[in-house]
């Protein structure tokens, strides 16, 4: 509670000189809350959370920073409620150059909803992908370089700080109790501070007539962990995450075809490491080049109708049996949105589909605007499958309601 008197002090501060006259600090935020509850009798509470996330910027001349923080009250997981800082940078731009320093997201590629090449904002996975994804991608400390002209840009990229996925855990609707498996797990290898660990990389963008591609390459971290796996000398079987140093070089293209744009990424990893399959666990964690490829298809045909679709596949080269991981892992998404009665109300569904083992992910959702400040959202979240990544949460299949309020 004091963490949120603070914050409110801070807000009515903050209005209070952004009004002032000859004052260009803008003041934004939103106040939102989620709810969501399994289908399945007895109906628990996967979620129950409300947010405030405040934003606030200034431009000088040639200079702007950003702030942006979320207080958070949690129900369901009470260890995520507080303030937290999410954005923290300041920008200066010239002519043909810039840079961005301080805690930002940093988005690469042309996926959508998918990572190829964009994995320097790592994932915050508490809710998996029951989240908007503007919330599942989290910010890094770093600094951007850019140099740019009329139709290409060139962004540097320097992230001290390794930073990694937030992972559920044991108490989590949506997390693993290795526990009950009979596996202990122990504390992430986490790479050392020092500037050795520093990841770095750089993309070339060209913006011509009708279509945009780039080049793109980063040495950096494995931001999932991988599992390696020894027994104790009482047979209890431990379970390490690891960090592990990988690279890769990958391209992107986007293409308009009047209604159509055509999308496509590729990335080819150097060394990436693989959590061994538990039946040869005794061979440690595996390493292999693999190649990551994605083609999508956005159709616009009019009456506020979108359509997407998307197929990617992740390539294991010198494949073994020892890696858990197939050698082609095939995924596919398909969305669908159509906005009615005077665009006040988006109807819209979107499907991860894992094509290699059958499971799905489809979440379909009515999103009715009351004004421009308010929206109030339901929708149905269905986890299918045996197995597979999204069949391993079929039990959580939910509804969910959501209000939000823009200021």
């Amino acid at each position: 509670m004091k963490a949120l008197f603070y914050i409110f002090i801070f807000v009515l501060t903050v209005s209070s000189v952004s009004g002032q006259e000859g004052n260009n600090i803008r003041f934004k935020g939103f106040v939102d809350t989620y709810h969501s509850a399994k289908i399945e009798s007895p109906n628990d509470l996967i979620s129950s959370r409300s947010r405030l996330r405040v934003e606030l910027d200034k431009i000088n001349g040639n200079s702007y920073f950003f702030v942006s923080l979320n207080a958070v009250h949690n129900n369901v997981l009470p260890e995520f409620t507080g303030i937290q800082f999410r954005e923290a940078y300041l920008e200066y731009t010239e002519e043909s150059w810039g840079f961005k320093a301080g805690r930002q997201i940093i988005v690469w590629g042309k996926a959508d909803g998918l990572r190829i090449t964009d994995v320097i904002s790592p994932m915050d996975l508490t809710e998996f992908l029951a989240q908007d994804y503007d919330d599942i991608r989290m910010p890094v400390n770093g600094i951007v370089l850019s140099k740019f002209s009329t139709n290409w840009n060139l962004d540097l990229i320097c992230i001290p700080i390794m930073e990694g996925y937030i992972l559920p855990g044991a108490d989590n609707p949506w997390g693993t109790d290795y526990a009950s498996l009979g596996i202990v797990e122990d504390e992430a290898q986490k790479p050392k501070l020092n500037l050795s660990n520093m990841e770095y990389g750089g993309k070339l963008s060209f913006y011509l007539s009708g279509i945009d591609f780039d080049l793109s390459a980063l040495h950096t971290f494995n931001k999932a962990p991988v599992y390696s796996f020894n027994l104790d000398s009482t047979n209890l079987l431990h379970m390490t995450p690891e960090y592990n140093r990988v690279g890769f070089v990958g391209l992107g293209f986007a293409k308009s075809l009047n209604a159509f744009v055509l999308r496509g990424e590729g990335a080819f990893y150097f060394d990436k490491n693989f959590t061994p399959d538990m039946t040869n666990y005794t061979e440690g964690i595996q390493k292999s080049n693999s190649i990551n490829y994605l083609l999508g298809l956005d159709w616009y045909p009019g009456g506020d109708w979108t359509f997407t679709g998307q197929f990617s596949d992740e390539y294991i080269m010198d494949y073994s049996k020892n890696i858990a991981l197939n050698q082609h892992n095939y995924i596919s998404t398909i969305g669908i949105s159509k906005k009615i009665l005077q665009s006040t109300v988006t109807l819209s569904t979107f499907a991860y589909i894992g094509l290699n083992d059958g499971d799905f992910y489809n979440r379909s959702s009515i999103d009715y605007s009351i004004s421009d400040n308010i929206h109030v959202m339901t929708g149905y979240d269905w986890f299918y499958g045996d197995k597979g990544l999204f069949g391993q949460y079929k039990d959580n299949t939910q509804v969910w309601v959501k209000a939000k309020y823009s200021f």
